[in-house]
This record gives structure tokens, C-alpha cells and sequence, in this order.
């Protein structure tokens, strides 16, 4: 079995990685570091500097993942500032931008990116989809999910159950690619 860190402060994404991995064989170890973020619109160019510095320094592999929210109506934004805006911004903040656009939708771009020292960031891409609701739904852990409507699902992420929302997240074809990608490096993955 291979081990490998997974940089997040969030124990939530741990927790859905882990769910992501069941199987696979990997081992994932949560190390919160503080990794400095590249400003770009582009979730894959910020999870693989990160990757790539947090591998070095660390001197070990490292798997790192960066998600945006693009809400079609508002033009993309916030994208991948999200971690900004859920700092900033209240959920009702959110919904004032949203006064008046019938167009809800929501695409959630994920990168994950991994990287061994020294060596070159591999990313791995996965989308999810939703709709910004009409109110707030119950205190979640940040704006976003209190707001967000996961596909499949009728009401905000804040009010759906552990279990559901990990199966939401974890099914995710970028952490499936990044199990493909490590089998096909040798037998330190099989």
C-alpha cells in the first residue's frame, strides 16, 4: 500500500478524498500546510504550483487540490477565488449578486494535482455541477455551501447529510485518474 500527503486544512475534502481512495490501495495522510497561491483564473495552474512547492518543500510526494465556483450568471466569478469570497462574504452577500438572474447554474472545477520532489506537477480534472438556491439554507461550514445545490439533490449542501455529500464529492473522475496515473508508475502503486 502507498502513502502519500494530501495538503488541506480542510477536514472535510480529507474526508472525501479518503472516500475517493477507498480501495485503491493508497494511504493518504492530511498535513496542513501553508502553501502560498498563485492569483490565476485557472484551478489547474494554481493546484500545480502548490503541488509542486509543497512537494519540495516537504521532500516528499504530495497530492494538492484547488476548486472554483463558476456561476454562470455572474459571469464565472467567483471562480477560483471562492476561498476569498467565503472569508469575505456572507451567503446573503452571494444571493444579492444573484437578485434577479434566472440562470442558477453552477460548474465546479477541480484540480488536483500531484507531485513528486523535485519532479513535474501531474493534474487531474473533474467537474461537478449545481444551482445557487433562492435563500439560505442552515450555518454550514462556509457561504458556499449554504447556497449550493449539489445535482441530484433539492436542497443546499449544509442541510445534506455526511454521507450524501461525500458520495457527491467523492465521486470524482480526477481522484480516478490520479489512482491510474500512480498504478501506471510502477509497482510502488499496485
Amino acid at each position: 500500500m502507498k502513502e502519500l500527503i494530501y495538503a488541506t486544512g480542510n477536514p472535510l475534502k480529507f474526508a472525501f478524498a479518503q472516500k475517493a481512495l477507498e480501495g485503491a490501495g493508497i494511504t493518504i495522510f492530511q498535513k496542513d500546510l501553508d502553501i502560498p497561491e498563485i492569483q490565476s483564473k485557472n484551478v489547474e495552474e494554481i493546484a500545480s504550483f502548490s503541488a509542486k512547492w509543497g512537494s519540495g518543500l516537504l521532500k516528499k510526494p504530495l497530492i494538492v487540490s484547488d476548486a472554483g465556483y463558476y456561476i454562470e450568471a455572474l459571469g464565472g466569478f467567483p471562480g477560483p477565488f471562492i476561498k476569498f469570497i467565503n472569508q469575505w462574504l456572507a451567503a446573503e452577500d452571494i444571493l444579492k449578486l444573484m437578485d434577479r438572474k434566472e440562470n442558477r447554474s453552477v460548474l465546479v472545477k477541480e484540480a488536483l494535482a500531484y507531485c513528486e520532489p523535485d519532479g513535474t506537477p501531474v493534474c487531474f480534472l473533474g467537474n461537478f455541477k449545481g444551482t445557487i438556491a433562492r435563500s439560505v439554507g442552515k450555518k454550514g461550514i462556509t457561504a458556499i455551501n449554504e447556497i449550493f445545490i449539489p445535482d441530484g439533490f433539492a436542497r443546499p449542501e449544509s442541510e445534506i447529510s455526511s454521507e450524501d455529500r461525500a458520495l457527491f464529492w467523492s465521486d470524482d473522475s480526477a481522484w480516478r485518474q490520479m489512482v491510474e496515473h500512480l498504478k501506471s508508475l510502477g509497482n510502488d502503486y499496485q
